[in-house]
């Protein structure tokens, strides 16, 4: 129980919905039906995938992260580097078992875009390549979290490569990534790893980042045909302008608001793409959608209480 509770601490469950609900909006926008297959390339993106994303990072980011204070909390796991490395290796062999289910149940390019998103997801966290400590690439490697949304419009029938859609999400990704670093950016420098807001400091960063967010809003009305969409991106505008120079508690504030902000705009998109659909596909997609929530919070919200405990800390000592 004890390894199942670390394993869930280790995938940062308040994250599980950046990966979940973009595939449901690819397979509700192309397919607009959900089957096993989708049900189970929902399961796969909302836990095993983030293990096997954040297991490495935690064991490859083990001297940065036992000087951040934010971790042990809901921002991420503070857990022993050997145990930290069976984790890796449980993560890994978890995720496969996924993989050839997709190969068997669904079109060939959703193995594909699968197979891409674990690749760069290794390469951004892993040696040789490690490109998290590479500045500008680290950020520019976030393009993975568009990814699922490709998963799903391949899973869905897209036969186009790389949909427009997933281009205005990736631009979020980068930006997003850039605009994280910045809440690390004193502890990555003292641990000696290199990372965008090391090499530009907190308020190039947060330029850097506010440049991707407005060509999201652009995307985003350009897309739609709206030019209210735009708006879209306000809120991490206005995030990046906290982040010029968030130190100590009002960079633990800047990572709780961009949670804040990626849980409220992703519950509203989904309820937009539902409302595109018949009521009975809604339903199916909204009952999926509502149970990988409820299970995401109640994995972040238990697993903080238990932590919390008492009788965990006294066992932690």
């Amino acid at each position: 129980m004890q390894n199942i509770l670390k394993a869930i601490e280790i995938s940062r469950p308040l994250l599980w919905l950046n990966t979940s609900m973009p595939l449901l909006w690819g397979i509700a926008a192309t397919r607009g039906n959900l089957d096993g297959a989708g049900v189970l390339l929902f399961v796969l993106l909302l836990f095993p995938y983030n293990y096997f994303l954040h297991a490495p990072n935690d064991y490859f980011d083990f001297e940065t992260d036992a000087r951040n204070p934010r971790k042990g909390g809901i921002e991420g796991a503070l857990t022993p580097k050997p145990l930290l490395a069976r984790h890796a290796v449980v993560s890994c062999l978890l995720v496969a078992p996924f993989l050839a289910a997709t190969w068997a149940l669904l079109p060939p390019l959703t193995t594909v875009s699968l197979g891409t998103l674990l690749i760069l997801s290794a390469a951004y966290n892993a040696p040789p390549t490690r490109l998290k400590g590479k500045p500008i690439l680290d950020s520019l490697t976030n393009v993975l979290y568009a990814i699922p949304l490709q998963i799903g419009l391949h899973a869905g029938g897209a036969m186009a490569l790389v949909d427009p859609t997933v281009l205005v999400f990736a631009a979020w990704g980068i930006g997003a990534h850039a605009l994280t670093t910045i809440t690390d950016r004193d502890e990555d420098a003292a641990a000696g790893v290199r990372t965008i807001a090391v090499l530009l400091g907190r308020r190039g960063t947060a330029l850097f980042a506010a440049a991707w967010f407005l060509l999201v809003g652009a995307g985003a009305a350009h897309i739609t045909g709206t030019p209210a969409a735009a708006l879209l991106a306000s809120p991490y505008l206005a995030l990046c302008w906290i982040g010029r120079d968030a130190r100590g508690e009002s960079g633990r504030r800047l990572y709780r608001g961009f949670l804040v902000a990626n849980v409220t705009i992703g519950a509203a998109i989904t309820l937009l793409v539902l409302a595109q659909l018949p009521t009975s596909d809604a339903i199916g997609f909204g009952a999926v959608a509502v149970a990988g929530t409820a299970v995401a919070l109640g994995a972040s919200i238990g697993r903080t209480l238990f932590s919390r405990s008492p009788r965990r800390r006294t066992a932690a000592r």
